[in-house]
């Protein structure tokens, strides 16, 4: 009964036209939608919908939150999740944002100041500074929205484990291996990998350091990991596009940055074991 209900719910929102303010800050804010083909378009403003007008946002700490502010958070998810089933994000419920980074009140397990987090419950959890940052240096492979949404899509499985709920079952085979042959990779050889070191952390900061890098720096992850490459892009449903850059530094925030947050880069553990399975 309630499913159906949503579902009526859902089907009416979807009815609604696009505000045509928020086309304005997609266009300013997401230069890329301009590419997206037709139906990745459609699919994207569907998902958007989805965000900006069913899940519940809060400004934390005082931080008044705007419109544009929720469409330039929004527009990022609905990036990823543009080639993925409207039900994608359902366990998603709502987004806190923070005027600055942040302290986790459970200091013993993730020690402050963070620029996200998510919860297995369904909240997100961002600094506006870090999604700034984002947007800054969008082809750097760095994106707070991005690895967080990442971390909901990861618990879709009923874990966060590195493995989201893929879309058939034969899927799961090639994905544990592509996963941790450079899981492992990273762990034994950090210096040589060209993903974040975060990565390295355990298999879900792994899967969203590796989602942030499909969606920004598309052309090196190809390159440097045909394989997992494949694998990602077979579960987000498109050919990410390559991001014309115009930074003065597409470089991601120091690995030590995250030694300061609280999150230590682990030493290797046994080849043998693969988490992904």
């Amino acid at each position: 009964m309630f499913a159906l209900l949503k579902s009526q719910r859902r089907r009416r929102l979807l009815e609604r036209p696009i505000p045509e303010r928020w086309m304005e800050a997609v266009t300013d804010h997401l230069p890329i939608f301009e590419f997206f083909p037709d139906d990745q378009a459609q699919r994207f403003l569907s998902h958007l919908k989805i965000f900006m007008w069913e899940k519940l946002w809060i400004g934390a700490g005082g931080f008044e939150l705007d419109e544009e502010m929720k469409v330039i958070i929004a527009s990022q998810a609905a990036r990823m999740a543009r080639g993925l089933p409207l039900s994608a994000f359902d366990r998603h419920c709502e987004f806190v944002i923070y005027p600055d980074h942040f302290v986790n009140p459970d200091e013993d397990v993730l020690p402050g100041p963070l620029h996200g987090e998510a919860h297995p419950f369904g909240t997100v959890v961002l600094s506006w500074p870090a999604v700034l940052s984002g947007l800054e240096y969008p082809c750097s492979g760095y994106s707070t929205i991005l690895h967080e949404m990442a971390h909901i899509l990861d618990m879709s499985s009923g874990y966060f484990d590195g493995t989201p709920l893929l879309h058939r079952g034969k899927d799961y085979g090639p994905w544990a291996v592509a996963c941790q042959k450079y899981y492992s990779a990273m762990r034994d050889h950090p210096e040589e990998s060209f993903l974040d070191l975060y990565g390295a952390a355990d298999e879900s900061e792994f899967f969203a350091v590796a989602t942030e890098a499909f969606f920004g720096l598309p052309e090196i992850f190809a390159d440097q990991a045909p394989d997992l490459f494949a694998e990602f892009r077979r579960y987000y449903g498109v050919e990410p596009l390559i991001i014309p850059c115009y930074c003065e530094s597409h470089d991601p925030p120091d690995d030590d940055d995250y030694e300061e947050m609280g999150y230590p880069i682990i030493p290797p553990r046994d080849p043998m074991d693969n988490p992904f399975f």
